[in-house]
């Protein structure tokens, strides 16, 4: 029996739905990383398990980016066509910057995530639901028997070049300013506490208002940028909060997008001294319009093909921390195409 599929696009304005053309056989391959904080904490025990019953799926446990590259380099000679990532948003990360920025496979594979990660901000979005070997049952039973629909998401993927990086990164979510310190954060105080998933970002949000109330504090230190998406160019300033990403949610299923636009980049920026803050941060967060959220008022909030920051400081691409400098060129973020994810 051959498996069902439907599709779904993004909701970015930006063209008519590609009708999804893949099809079974399915030629699975398996990565985990095992220091993932859901596969460090869980183990890989389970995941080993269910994969004894297919010993045609390869299964490459990743740690480094080079393992990636090995490991999609093995799958690209096995000539399969959908790969399983058992990780956090990092390894999805590095994945990507391999498949879309090498093309080891003649067409792209199919993509599967399993939350074996710490935040799986990506994986709320794109991935399959319940625990990693729960998910991957269900995939297999899926891909080897047609068990049950499948919903295809497509999604733009982002393309960062940097002169601090010698080569393109791909991900979904590029960061800066409250977004990098409070990643810092996390590794320091959060992690260590052994939280994952919404009880982490809770906490999170809360020592990020706190942050904001108390103004003095590191974690809402601003960064400097310039911003130019596509015709909208906006003078140096500093930020409170700057984020790019292709994604439909975020965090705790934050959406602070509220202006609409024809690209498939949504860039959100907040100037360091905002004004209306208090009134405008509900809305913000799940993407309503507020009268006074504009640029006047320190809000920026687009969608764009192809964005240039010119910028000093810390930003991070899914989780991944980088440091830019304005001296050695502007960080260029553009659509760096499609990839395919199924839901189950």
């Amino acid at each position: 029996m051959s498996a069902q599929l439907s599709t779904a696009e993004h909701v970015h304005p930006s063209g008519p739905a590609e009708e999804f053309t893949g099809h079974g056989p399915w030629r699975l391959g398996v990565l985990s990383n095992p220091l993932s904080g859901g596969n460090r904490r869980q183990g890989l025990g389970a995941i080993r398990r269910c994969l004894q019953h297919y010993p045609e799926i390869p299964h490459r446990e990743v740690r480094t980016a080079t393992d990636v590259q090995a490991a999609l380099e093995d799958f690209a000679r096995r000539d399969l066509n959908l790969i399983v990532v058992n990780s956090g948003d990092g390894t999805v990360q590095a994945v990507l910057t391999v498949l879309l920025g090498q093309r080891l496979f003649p067409s792209l594979p199919l993509l599967a995530l399993l939350s074996g990660g710490t935040t799986n901000m990506t994986h709320q979005d794109l991935g399959l639901c319940g625990s990693p070997a729960d998910a991957l049952r269900r995939l297999l039973n899926w891909a080897h028997h047609g068990d049950g629909p499948a919903v295809i998401l497509r999604r733009t993927i982002l393309k960062v070049q940097t002169p601090s990086c010698t080569h393109p990164l791909y991900g979904f979510f590029f960061g800066s300013a409250c977004i990098f310190n409070g990643i810092q954060f996390f590794h320091s105080w959060v992690h260590r506490m052994g939280l994952s998933g919404d009880p982490a970002h809770m906490l999170i949000m809360a020592r990020f208002l706190w942050a904001l109330a108390r103004r003095d504090d590191a974690l809402v230190a601003p960064v400097p940028a310039g911003i130019h998406a596509d015709r909208l160019g906006v003078a140096p300033r500093d930020y409170l909060l700057l984020l790019i990403t292709t994604l439909d949610r975020l965090i705790l299923g934050l959406r602070p997008f509220w202006q609409p636009g024809e690209g498939p980049l949504r860039l959100t920026a907040v100037s360091a001294q905002p004004r209306h803050l208090l009134r405008v941060l509900p809305f913000l967060i799940r993407g309503r319009r507020h009268a006074y959220a504009q640029p006047g008022n320190g809000y920026i909030s687009c969608s764009a093909r192809d964005i240039r920051l010119d910028m000093n400081g810390g930003f991070a691409v899914d989780g991944e921390l980088f440091r830019a400098d304005a001296r050695r060129g502007p960080i260029l973020i553009q659509d760096g195409g499609r990839a395919d994810f199924v839901k189950l």
